[in-house]
């Protein structure tokens, strides 16, 4: 698989529709969350029906991302995005035609497996026009960009039914805006001009780093840590507003989780200039701390202290998942983007899974403080194991990594190499073939 040499105008117009892209696909997984009711009322869906549609969401991003995590190696970045935008519009139209519970599972399964690829295909588009330069905004997007796409997506709805209580009205803006991606797609300029065949991306694998495998782990508690709260705010963020704050506005529950998702954009950025491992440290502190801290404001019945909490809580979380996922990718091939990425969210998908029913579970039983406090003492754990393997030493030395700017010079300097060893045989006489390039040479190990 070889790179593209991006110029920096093509970089930034990729950049920027890879993002926008990459949060409309999230933003449609969120367009029909809170509008099961209607649903309810419409189709007859039944409450063992909403129940599931998690389920069978989650199977088709597992699925995606354990068989076909890397299939954008294989096909190319721009053409694997726009399968995922069709898959999206998909989604979409099966919603608005659905007429009964088995319909709806099966428009929630097609969302999955756009998901799937968005957090894989789409998300290793986005870091590969960056380039090494920009890698915390690259890093940025594909942590924390589709929680805002789904934050986006479900105040937007709150907002449009509000104006018109239409669900055609709102599946056809949703549909739209991703025609409109999809329309400009070919404006990107495909990061890869040599691929990997589909036999070698095919096969059903986690890829974890073998000299990294440390760093890996980190980056995996650090997504599932943040994420058991994160996801937590998804199912119970408007019946906390209800039930702990007296709220009756639908909106109160939007602000809750635009407070505990949009702020995470704006963490990898803000230090990116600031050392790396201490950064991650004090990151995951500061998320167990805000954690804490919202069991005490509804002790409290302190709605704005809990509000201005889970914006330091989203803060925080931001720079965790970036500043971690940053570390990682700085330390493997470049040409494992995509293998990397998908491992990842596989991980953290299947562990947030889990997380889910526990939490549900503990809620049944416990209030929501209680259940804020577990949250608590697990992410204490979490970031006693992230400060101690960040405390070790590396496993890897970034001397050793292949970074674009070294694999884009090994490929210039292979026509050169090969010319002078023909020359050199052509002078000696000699009827054997030059010897393989460095360029040849450097990748293959790293191919699978």
């Amino acid at each position: 698989m070889h790179k593209e040499e991006l110029t920096n105008g093509q970089s930034l117009r990729g950049f920027a529709l890879a993002t926008i892209a990459f949060m409309a696909i999230f933003a449609a997984t969120a367009v029909p969350i809170p509008l099961y009711a209607d649903y309810q009322v419409a189709i007859g869906l039944t409450t063992a029906d909403i129940s599931n549609t998690m389920f069978t969401y989650l199977t088709g991003v597992a699925l995606t991302l354990l068989f076909a995590g890397r299939i954008s190696d294989a096909f190319g970045r721009t053409p694997v995005t726009s399968l995922t935008l069709m898959l999206a519009i998909l989604g979409c139209i099966m919603f608005m035609m659905a007429d009964s519970g088995a319909s709806v599972l099966a428009a929630r399964f097609v969302q999955g497996l756009s998901a799937g690829f968005g957090m894989s295909a789409v998300s290793a588009l986005v870091i590969d026009c960056v380039g090494d330069r920009h890698l915390s905004w690259g890093s940025t997007v594909a942590s924390c960009g589709s929680m805002v796409g789904i934050m986006v997506g479900s105040v937007g709805v709150g907002v449009l039914y509000d104006i018109v209580p239409n669900l055609t009205v709102i599946y056809g803006v949703m549909i739209a805006i991703l025609a409109v991606c999809l329309f400009l797609m070919p404006v990107v300029h495909e990061p890869l001009d040599q691929t990997l065949s589909l036999r070698a991306v095919m096969r059903v694998r986690i890829y974890i780093p073998s000299d990294n495998r440390r760093l890996f782990a980190v980056v995996c508690v650090c997504y599932l840590g943040t994420w058991l709260v994160s996801n937590f705010y998804q199912s119970f963020a408007a019946p906390i507003a209800y039930q702990c704050f007296g709220e009756t506005s639908p909106m109160a529950g939007s602000l809750i989780l635009a407070a505990i998702m949009a702020p995470s954009m704006l963490g990898g950025p803000l230090v990116q200039r600031f050392e790396p491992k201490a950064t991650l440290a004090v990151s995951m502190v500061a998320v167990t701390v805000a954690t804490a801290l919202m069991a005490l404001s509804i002790l409290a019945g302190n709605e704005l202290l809990f509000m201005a909490d889970c914006a330091l809580f989203s803060l925080a979380m931001g720079v965790a998942v970036s500043v971690s996922l940053r570390l990682l990718l700085l330390r493997v091939s470049v040409l494992r983007v995509s293998a990397i990425l998908a491992s990842v969210n596989l991980v953290a998908y299947a562990g947030s899974a889990l997380t889910g029913v526990l939490s549900g579970w503990l809620l049944r039983t416990f209030s929501y403080v209680v259940v804020f406090l577990v949250m608590a003492a697990v992410l204490m754990a979490a970031s006693a194991f992230v400060a101690t393997c960040l405390r070790a030493p590396s496993e890897k030395k970034k001397d050793a990594r292949l970074t674009l700017s070294r694999f884009h010079k090994m490929k210039k300097e292979a026509p050169v190499k090969a010319t002078k060893a023909g020359s050199a045989a052509a002078r000696q006489g000699a009827s054997a073939p030059a010897p393989e390039t460095a360029l040849e040479e450097a990748p293959a190990p790293l191919l699978s």
